[in-house]
């Protein structure tokens, strides 16, 4: 069995020993009998403390895993070095792998220093969350919680900020979801013409909820998935499947640190949808001038704006537009052009006289219609029979 000295010698076991020590104090986990500074001094630890505080240091990230805690080690060796023969203050893990100091109350304007320097060496954005100093090592739990519970004022403070739990945010009940600010949303991103105008809506749908207070976080996270599924059932019901839009998943919120964060997410979201809803438009668009092209191809003797209209199921000058809009022609310029394709062939295959050829492709007036196909054949109807007998 190895000696306690021998123990010592070992970095790694001697590192893992002062955070499972550290750990089980912060966490309460210590018999009251314990006598801290004892144990620090034979840790080689800085025993004595002016009014002892935590301080929790946290790098942003939305996936934590292996990466993050690798590059929690490395900060906590780092500030280590930083601090070796200074303040005394003391680095370790937490249960979470987040880097925490011990250090006096006395010494806390050295927490800007700290963050300014491992974000210069890291390159990651830093928060740093600070309980209240306690009076006594023994106590040191509850500054660690006060952190704890400060570190989640980033979320509406935004990361990379110092937060003292003095400044903790106190949070205001949210019962009713805000349904009337949901359609005001919806409505707007139907009108919204370009990504500035849906940031716009996310913000104010926000802003609203937080009228009166910031809300619980988690309360916040719930508003928001009921935000997105409520805007995918009603405003993308029958939307094609194809759809390149971004469905949201639940997880993919919650593991978010910052408002910032969830308003972004949202915003990019809304674009999928409001571009989902543009190609499902366009796409009910070409159809009602396919169906309407066919009724033209099909009645072209004896078809009005209005009688097509009616058999779409739109008004006549809403039809109109989108005729333009689509084709290119106006609705009269296309009937017009499959009424002279039709005299063509009744001219170059029938013996019928050229009044009679008006009147089958719908034209009563036979001199309208003289000039008519002559404006678009360049030949009168007499002329153009010839051409083809020839």
């Amino acid at each position: 069995m190895l000696s306690e000295g021998l123990l010592y010698k070992e970095d790694v076991i001697l590192t893992w020993m002062r955070d499972r020590f550290l750990q089980d104090l912060v966490l309460g986990r210590k018999p009251k009998s314990t006598n801290v500074k004892e144990s620090l001094s034979r840790l080689n630890l800085n025993p004595y403390f002016t009014y002892p505080a935590i301080a929790l240091i946290e790098p942003s990230s939305s996936n934590p895993g292996e990466r993050e805690q690798a590059l929690s080690e490395e900060m906590r060796d780092y500030v280590q070095q930083q601090l070796a023969g200074g303040t005394g203050s003391i680095v370790f893990m937490d249960d979470r792998n987040r880097v925490c100091l011990l250090f006096s109350w006395v010494s806390k304007a050295d927490l800007e220093s700290i963050q300014s320097k491992l974000t210069g060496q890291f390159g990651a954005q830093l928060t740093i969350a600070v309980g209240k100093p306690c009076n006594h090592l023994s106590d040191i739990k509850q500054s660690y919680q006060q952190a704890a519970c400060a570190m989640q004022d980033k979320f509406y403070r935004g990361t990379g900020n110092i937060i003292y739990y003095s400044e903790h945010l106190e949070y205001v009940e949210y019962c009713d979801y805000p349904a009337d600010k949901e359609l005001e949303l919806h409505e707007a991103l139907k009108a919204a013409d370009s990504a500035a105008d849906i940031e716009l809506a996310v913000e104010a749908f926000y802003r609203s909820m937080l009228e009166h207070g910031p809300v619980d976080i988690n309360a916040m996270y719930e508003l928001t998935a009921r935000l997105l599924i409520g805007t995918e059932k009603k405003l993308l019901t029958a939307a094609n499947p194809d759809n390149a839009y971004t469905k949201f998943e639940i997880m993919s919120i919650v593991k978010m640190q910052t408002l910032q964060e969830i308003k972004q997410y949202v915003c990019h979201f809304l674009s999928g949808v409001r571009e989902a809803m543009s190609s499902e438009q366009n796409e009910r668009h070409r159809s009602i001038i396919k169906k309407t092209i066919y009724h033209m191809e099909q009645d072209y003797q004896a078809l009005s704006l209005q009688s097509v209209a009616q058999k779409v199921y739109m008004t006549p000058t809403y039809l109109s537009l989108l005729f333009k809009l689509n084709t290119g022609k106006t609705f009269i310029e296309h009937l017009t052009d499959i009424r002279i394709e039709k005299a063509k062939k009744l001219l170059g295959s029938t013996h019928y006289k050229n009044y009679e050829v008006a009147e089958q492709v719908g034209y009563q007036d036979p001199r309208y219609f003289s000039q008519i196909f002559k404006k678009k054949v360049g030949l009168s109807p007499t002329e153009y029979r010839e051409s083809v007998a020839k």
